[in-house]
């Protein structure tokens, strides 16, 4: 059954999760940190943006979204798979979108959950946009998306003033590592 609508799932048939967080020293020390970084991928990645380096979970205001983040995919993988997790932040990035700048499609797979949550996006600032489901989340001010990590997404490119911030987030799970994928490796190597 697809999932629908509801307190916890703003999509009709892509479990979305928003949450709004109001915390602007954490927002004021992300925004320094992203800014600070500047460009570490060259724009080799996905994203044609400014985007920083991979493992920035420890850093000032990012590790306080980091346990915020790990919370809600708990809660989400309660109310989603009725499953209890043990989750990992594997990799944690801040991005700064200017006018015309995007991201390719693509997805986050193996990670069980992704993330991104937006600092203060400009009013005609593009969203979230789910390819293989043709439906766009316009994005607010400190909020949280978690979606599967699996979905496939894009940003795509629009004009518009200022400056899109962004942090992204994988969240793995050693329960599912554990369960699923440990026995799917044992067999693929001969191990049991």
């Amino acid at each position: 059954m697809p999932p629908r609508r509801g307190a916890n799932n703003i999509m009709d048939n892509l479990y979305v999760v928003k949450l709004r967080v109001n915390d602007e020293e954490m927002n004021r020390q992300i925004i320094q940190v992203i800014d600070a970084q500047g460009d570490r991928q060259n724009r080799v990645t996905n994203v044609k943006a400014d985007m920083t380096e991979w493992n920035m979970s420890n850093e000032p205001g990012f590790n306080k979204l980091a346990e915020i983040i790990k919370l809600s995919s708990i809660k989400a993988s309660q109310d989603k798979y009725n499953k209890e997790i043990n989750p990992f932040i594997k990799s944690m990035w801040g991005l700064k979108y200017k006018s015309g700048e995007f991201a390719t499609p693509h997805h986050h797979w193996p990670a069980q959950w992704a993330c991104v949550y937006y600092i203060n996006p400009p009013k005609d600032a593009p969203g979230i946009y789910f390819t293989d489901y043709n439906e766009e989340i316009q994005i607010e001010h400190g909020v949280l998306y978690m979606f599967e990590g699996n979905a496939k997404h894009e940003v795509k490119a629009k004009q518009f003033e200022g400056t899109r911030y962004c942090v992204s987030t994988n969240i793995h799970s050693t329960t599912f590592l554990n369960e699923y994928l440990q026995p799917l490796l044992g067999n693929v190597y001969g191990r049991r």
